[in-house]
């Protein structure tokens, strides 16, 4: 199958592609929830992953494979198995029909290049996080990897109960989505009630850039800051 120019670079620079196995699939709207095992990966011989990891995953369809960026959720490194916590947006995309047709035993091609750059608070940090339906999985994990002296305050960009959310204590404000002020007015209040030590922003891709400045202009210095775009609106994304 062809992968086109994003595959012609990955292969150029020997990114390594590993292949996982689906073994559960389980759909709950918006999302699909994907088993998967590859113990070159995931297993307890393999390099440990941060949180938040993401990787390319090659999507199959007709005579391409497209490529899609999505967290590994859940490593656990005895049984070399992860999540993949697909949301569905609209329009929907070859990842989103993949999801919705893949069962047991179905393999997928993924390659690391990018997703591991997690940077983990430091023990006592108060941490903002801001994100929505697309990102909340990778957000749980970044919650649960933190040191439990953390302070958590999570803005989420959603008027329902089924992103998934930390166990751990957390002070969570919930959003209205498609409303850029709402969204933007709830991150100005946080960060006026306690100027965080560390934040966290994954979002649509202008929602990302936005956020990202008013956390700057909050005093948070840059490098304290990790944002990255989820979803472009209107466009399936890797197109």
């Amino acid at each position: 199958m062809g992968r086109g120019v994003q595959g012609a670079v990955l292969r150029m620079l020997r990114v390594p592609e590993y292949r996982l196995m689906v073994t559960r699939v389980t759909t709950a709207d918006p999302y699909t929830d994907i088993t998967v095992v590859c113990p070159p990966l995931l297993g307890e011989a393999a390099r440990p992953l941060p949180p938040t990891v993401w990787v390319r995953m090659w999507i199959p369809e007709g005579l391409r494979e497209h490529q899609r960026a999505y967290t590994l959720t859940g490593v656990d490194r005895r049984t070399a198995s992860a999540h993949i916590l697909v949301f569905h947006h609209e329009p929907n995309g070859p990842a989103s029909r993949w999801a919705l047709t893949t069962v047991p035993g179905d393999k997928v091609s993924v390659q690391i290049m990018g997703g591991t750059r997690y940077r983990t608070p430091a023990p006592g940090q108060s941490m903002l996080l801001v994100g929505d339906p697309a990102s909340a999985p990778a957000m749980v994990e970044a919650v649960d990897a933190a040191d439990a002296t953390c302070r958590i305050v999570v803005v989420l960009q959603s008027d329902d109960d089924s992103p998934p959310l930390p166990d751990r204590e957390h002070q969570l404000i919930r959003v209205p989505p498609e409303d850029p002020a709402a969204l933007a007015d709830a991150v100005r209040d946080a960060l006026g009630r306690a100027r965080p030590d560390w934040a966290w922003v994954a979002l649509e891709s202008a929602a990302t850039k936005s956020i990202r400045r008013l956390v700057e202009s909050a005093g948070v210095p840059r490098r304290a800051i990790q944002a990255q775009a989820y979803w472009i609106r209107g466009r399936a994304m890797g197109t």
